[in-house]
């Protein structure tokens, strides 16, 4: 799922990682005004919503995820 926070596209599907280095993962949840319920995942019983989240841990963005060989071998058949 894909949301929008201050104009910015959050896709939940992902971790994301706040700017203090913290990990929250989207818990398939909304509140009732629609805002995502995210998890810490260094103590999964912190939940919350996601603009008060952003408020007191900082900017989130997709944690990296490694370089697979799939994706060397597509970016070498595309520019063959």
């Amino acid at each position: 799922m894909t949301t929008d926070l201050d104009g910015t596209a959050i896709d939940l599907d992902h971790v994301q990682v706040a700017l203090d280095g913290s990990r929250w993962l989207w818990t398939c949840e909304l509140t009732g005004l629609g805002d995502a319920l995210m998890a810490n995942l260094d103590d999964p019983r912190v939940v919350l919503p996601l603009p008060t989240m952003v408020l007191g841990h900082g900017v989130i963005a997709p944690e990296r995820q490694p370089t697979t060989a799939a994706m060397y071998r597509q970016v070498l058949e595309a520019t063959s």
